[in-house]
């Protein structure tokens, strides 16, 4: 961490890694995609990388690798938790061999994160269980002096759009119960709607941050693209407590054409 003892974070989210090369996610090489986004962040300094989820959009040994060969380059720890299109197991078996860690609760400064796996077997919605959320209250419980950021995958309000919003947390409630216990709690990071949000609910700010590949429109009723370029999030964490945030956008390369 630097002198100032503030705590230089990237989110990087929604990535959508292939098997294969060739393949394409609606027209985009999410891979490329994502390289771009890594190079682009890798202009300026940071302490912490956080990967929110959906990390592949097929979720096999290739996929997995992939990303962590792609993650190769980033000069920081890197984390990550599992998104609805990830195959959390078989994750946690390929990326354990990789540098990228998985862990429940990371401790950094004056700061606490606690990343929750918010998928559901199955199910593209999202939901936390009995365990998860004890593991939540355990963690805000034990450590009610340190500030608090919590990253999940799913949406625990709703986006505005319709379709979005079919497969947003279905359990927030208790997810807020708990966190409404917690003041310490500064703010909640999620991935999975693929655009930019940046609200507050009950003191807390809810943070939702675009894709490294496609981007979904706001507002929209039914599935639609927007055009927004690729991006990612970074946060400066004060040790007194404070957050700024923003959105950097990254210019992805045109697939050539025989790709």
């Amino acid at each position: 961490m630097p002198d100032s003892g503030t705590l230089r974070l990237l989110q990087i989210t929604d990535s959508h890694i292939l098997p294969d090369p060739e393949a394409r996610f609606y027209g985009i090489d999410s891979a490329a995609s994502l390289r771009a986004v890594i190079d682009h962040a890798n202009r300026d300094r940071f302490d912490l990388v956080l990967f929110t989820g959906d990390l592949a959009q097929e979720p096999s040994t290739e996929s997995y690798r992939r990303l962590a060969e792609l993650c190769a380059g980033l000069p920081a720890p890197c984390y990550w938790l599992p998104g609805n299109h990830d195959e959390p197991a078989l994750a946690r078996r390929i990326l354990s061999q990789t540098p990228l860690l998985h862990e429940p609760v990371i401790r950094k400064g004056r700061w606490l994160i606690v990343c929750l796996d918010s998928t559901v077997p199955g199910s593209a919605g999202g939901s936390l269980s009995e365990e998860r959320l004890d593991l939540l209250e355990r963690a805000l419980s034990g450590h009610p002096s340190l500030h608090t950021l919590i990253a999940l995958h799913h949406h625990p309000v709703p986006s505005g759009s319709a379709w979005m919003d079919t497969m947003i947390l279905d359990n927030a409630g208790e997810f807020f119960a708990v966190l409404g216990r917690h003041p310490q709690v500064r703010a909640v990071l999620h991935g999975h709607t693929h655009q930019v949000s940046d609200m507050e609910i009950e003191g807390k700010r809810m943070l939702g941050t675009p894709s490294t590949c496609i981007q979904f429109r706001p507002a929209s009723r039914s599935f639609a693209l927007d055009e927004e370029r690729p991006g990612y999030r970074w946060l400066e964490l004060g040790p007194e407590g404070s957050l700024e945030t923003g959105i950097c956008r990254v210019a992805v390369p045109p697939a050539s054409d025989d790709a």
